[in-house]
Formats: structure tokens, sequence, C-alpha cells
């Protein structure tokens, strides 16, 4: 697929791996617009790299999800690619009587129910342009469970799950649009873990970026770059070995 004179919408866009992907494709001649929850933090981004757009959302509130479609289906009639990117990683332990409810299924909601309903509110786009992309953002952590966090791994996996069902559906379809499911390896830099000591080896964003650009460009069905090729071997063949190590991380 080609990268550039593209609308792109990159949710989780103002920050982490969302806005290392949303800048880079801006830097390919793309109209970048960018998702966040925070106006003010969308505000700085916007800023800073001039040329990408904000637009104040929150992909865990199936109304407001309902809102953007609308704004974007008036103002950003091409929109061809979308970039599920927003998520949150929260460690908790199951036994703590202090950890309300809403806290143990916010993964739920932001990582998962957001990536199902950003895609489903913006197919019906995406399926009126000559070609399109949905890209999903899973996790190495899909194929092996992080004790630590317990509902993480989960909602990644699911995100895997609804991304094979999707492809195969638009497939039978006969649609344009690819989807690619980029499966990162523990970037540090996305401050999603509050250290990196462990026994899972750190990315750096521009190497994460260089695997996701090369695999959209040709249309991959899935980016599985560095430790995450290992925790889906893991995930076959050994586990619970794994799991055990990072809940003694």
């Amino acid at each position: 697929m080609k990268l550039s004179n593209r609308t792109v919408v990159v949710t989780g866009g103002s920050s982490g791996i969302g806005l290392a992907f949303a800048t880079a494709l801006l830097q390919r001649g793309n109209k970048v617009i960018v998702i966040g929850r925070n106006q003010a933090t969308l505000d700085q981004v916007t800023k800073k790299y001039k040329g990408l757009v904000g637009l104040q959302g929150n992909v865990a509130n199936a109304d407001s999800v309902r809102s953007m479609a609308a704004f974007l289906r008036e103002h950003y009639p091409d929109v061809s690619i979308l970039f599920n990117s927003a998520g949150i990683m929260r460690e908790f332990k199951v036994m703590d009587d202090t950890i309300d409810l809403e806290r143990t299924t916010a993964e739920v909601e932001t990582n998962l129910n957001g990536t199902i309903w950003m895609t489903e509110a913006l197919l019906p786009q995406l399926a009126r342009q000559p070609e399109a992309m949905i890209v999903t953002v899973s996790s190495g952590l899909s194929y092996v469970s992080s004790p630590l966090h317990p509902v993480y791994s989960a909602t990644k996996a699911g995100v895997h799950m609804f991304t094979d069902a999707l492809r195969v559906q638009l497939r039978n379809s006969k649609t344009n649009i690819h989807v690619m499911e980029l499966v990162p390896p523990l970037v540090a830099e996305t401050n999603l873990l509050p250290e990196t000591e462990g026994p899972i080896p750190s990315m750096s964003l521009d190497t994460l970026v260089g695997h996701g650009i090369l695999g959209m460009e040709r249309n991959r069905k899935r980016v599985v770059p560095g430790f995450s090729k290992l925790l889906r071997f893991a995930g076959k063949y050994f586990p619970d070995v794994l799991s055990n190590a990072m809940a003694r991380g």
C-alpha cells in the first residue's frame, strides 16, 4: 500500500507508539489526525509537530466514538487509514481488596472496546475508498500472560483474535481494506511500565516504527518484531515458564 497523500486517523496519537507512527506518516506527505482524551496534550503535540491535526475524544466511550466518526465523515471524508493505537496498561494484585471494579476493567474499555468501536464506526467510510487499511496494535503479551498485569494480556489477546476475524470477514466481503496487526515487544519509551528492568528486553520506538511502516507498505497481515517473536513461540510451547519469570520480575 502506498503510504503518501492519504488521510490517516491515529487513536492514542498524542503519545507513545501512536505519536511515533503519526509523525512518521506525516513526514511521508499524509494528512494525519491524532485522537487523544486530553485537549491540552493534543494542543502541545500539534504545536510541536506542525501539520498534525488534533481531535479530542475517548475511544473507551461509545458516544464519543460516534461523535468522532460523524466529525470525520463530514470534515475528512477521504480517511483511508485507521491506526488503532490507544491503550493503557495497569498493574494490580487481584487479591487487593482496595481495587475497585472499574479499575480492573479499564484496559478492556480502552484497549479492546476502543479498538473494536473505532473500527466498526469507521468501516463504512473506509469501505468507500479505492484502497484502505486498518492497523491494530496488540502486544507480545497477547501470546504469554504477564501475571503482574492480569487484564492487559487478555485485552491484547482479544485484539489479536478480533483482528484475525476482521481480516477474514473483509476479505470475504471483497472490500479493498487491508488489515494489519502490529505486535510490539516492550517499548520502554512508551512509559507503559514504570521501569524496564526484567526478563523482557526493550525495543526503541524508531525501530518499531521502521518495522511497522514496512509492514504497512507490503500489506502484511501481521508484524511481529524483536522479542515478540520469542513470545509467540513461547506461547505455543512453554507459556508457563515465561509467565512465571515475569511474575518474579
